[in-house]
């Protein structure tokens, strides 16, 4: 589900030009480079000039660099790679060749990689990404009687863009409580109008009956080109979050986000779950288990936390179930933190497998 933007590829310079997209893509990009690459990065250097009368101006001029890479290391805090080597290029007179420099990529990054060893992997893995296209998001609208919750679903994970409570009803003047229902409801269109040409995402509804009811009438009546947008209309017990991760628990989401990455996880982990409570020597629960099924060949599937990832990518066992996924000897599916899903991989031990057949793993 990793989505790396490529925006070229040049064989016979051995160049891959790209950037980043989520956090995840960081940790694939940190995979596919390796040492003696050419990496080159746009950044910012001081330049100081002489004046006649000896006094010195300096100015952060924008230039392009090339650095020749010698170390690579993740920083699990910032959540971004940190690249260093000695500089093999720069596109303007300054005296910068041979000395070492640093680069920090984070999302956003765009970067020019010329691989000096095995580039056909560079190639396979952006050509791989490229067919995958852009990414599909979710634009979800969560109703009750007292509240409500507009949240965006993509591949970097679940955000609140706006939420807010109902109008309490009067008895004395039900239609006081109309119009203000209707103000609440203008202020959820207003919102999800500015989402829609933004993102030009899937809108889906969720509520309880009335709720649902209620709102999509209004919606219907007074914004019609909005409600032609909504793509799935559901049932859920609360307008909050945990309306949200009751949907994305009972699969209610698949049928318009099955390839966005929070829905995939939800699928994914309840589908582990499944397994395990079937027959628990059908999976591996924790590093130790996992390491030991992976040594056997006896693992065909690792779902893994985000986090572990980054506090454990240059760890030898690790690399050797990583060397497997490279090799398509089993399939790796890495879960994003702070949701439902990855919190329950995190209960498990931040990382699981799936069996090719039953067995014992622990004494």
């Amino acid at each position: 589900m990793l989505r790396l933007e490529i925006l070229s590829i040049d064989p016979s310079k051995r160049f891959v030009k790209l950037m980043p997209e989520t956090k995840l893509d960081l940790l694939n990009l940190y995979r596919i480079i390796s040492v003696g690459d050419i990496v080159y990065s746009d950044t910012t250097r001081e330049v100081k000039k002489q004046r006649a009368d000896g006094k010195v101006d300096s100015e952060r001029v924008k230039v392009t660099i090339g650095i020749e890479l010698e170390r690579k290391s993740l920083d699990p805090l910032m959540k971004r790679v940190r690249l260093l080597g000695r500089i093999a290029y720069v596109n303007a007179e300054l005296d910068l060749i041979g000395k070492h420099h640093s680069l920090n990529v984070d999302v956003g990054s765009k970067l020019g990689i010329e691989a000096k060893g095995d580039f056909s992997r560079l190639k396979g893995f952006a050509e791989h990404y490229r067919k995958m296209g852009g990414s599909k998001k979710l634009l979800c609208i969560l109703l009750d009687d007292e509240q409500f919750t507009i949240s965006s679903i993509s591949d970097s994970g679940i955000e609140v863009v706006h939420k807010g409570r109902m109008v309490s009803q009067s008895k004395e003047r039900p239609e006081v409580h109309v119009k203000g229902i209707e103000r609440v409801y203008a202020e959820i269109i207003e919102t999800v109008e500015r989402k829609l040409e933004l993102d030009n995402p899937e809108l889906v509804v969720l509520g309880n009956e009335i709720a649902l009811d209620n709102f999509l009438k209004f919606l219907k009546r007074e914004r019609k080109d909005v409600f032609n947008r909504v793509k799935k209309v559901a049932h859920v017990s609360d307008g909050s979050m945990a309306g949200m991760q009751e949907a994305l628990r009972n699969r209610i989401l698949e049928s318009v986000g099955e390839n966005v990455k929070p829905v995939k996880d939800a699928e994914l982990v309840e589908s582990f779950i499944e397994t395990m409570s079937k027959n628990s020597m059908n999976v591996a629960i924790g590093f130790e288990e996992v390491c030991k099924a992976a040594e056997l060949n006896a693992i065909k599937e690792v779902i893994v936390l985000e986090d572990f990832i980054w506090a454990n990518m240059d760890d030898e066992r690790f690399q050797r179930i990583m060397d497997l996924v490279d090799k398509r000897c089993l399939n790796m599916h890495i879960v994003l933190t702070n949701t439902e899903a990855g919190d329950k991989i995190a209960s498990l031990g931040k990382i699981v497998g799936i069996l090719r057949y039953p067995m014992k793993l622990t004494h």
